[in-house]
């Protein structure tokens, strides 16, 4: 997945959330694994979905969020210690589903995007964004796209 100009901009994000990167995170050549870096997006996708669909909403719809699918691309290192910043927003909005937009920023520079499919159920079977969910989700679009 080669991103988009726009997607390699923070400030292009509505959301960020800042990690401490840690040094069980290291693999044997001193940067941050790849396997690692998944934990960060998901800071991310917690926040933007706490944000979005509080536990009253969630209650209210009988919400549950699976993510359906998962794409990352490494674009630098990241590195051991510093902070990460998680930029996320939203890209798309479908019936039942949304996609996540993330990017990862260490020192200014971006290293690595991610895009989360999620899809709401009701626990049995998908089920439509509510209204009060979709506007949220739409409050907080990635800027550029």
């Amino acid at each position: 997945m080669k991103p988009a100009a726009h997607r390699l901009d923070l400030d292009n994000y509505p959301l960020h959330v800042t990690v401490p990167s840690r040094f069980r995170d290291l693999d044997t050549l001193g940067h941050i694994n790849n396997v690692a870096i998944g934990s960060f997006y998901e800071e991310g996708r917690a926040r933007l979905n706490r944000e979005c669909f509080p536990l009253e909403m969630r209650k209210r719809h009988s919400m549950r969020m699976l993510i359906a699918d998962v794409h990352i691309a490494y674009l630098r290192e990241a590195h051991y210690p510093g902070e990460i910043i998680v930029g996320a927003g939203i890209g798309n909005i479908g019936n039942t589903s949304y996609r996540i937009d993330l990017a990862l920023f260490q020192n200014g520079q971006c290293v690595g995007v991610c895009e989360t499919v999620l899809v709401n159920t009701d626990g049995k079977a998908t089920a439509a964004i509510p209204d009060e969910g979709r506007e949220a989700l739409e409050a907080v679009r990635v800027r550029g796209g």
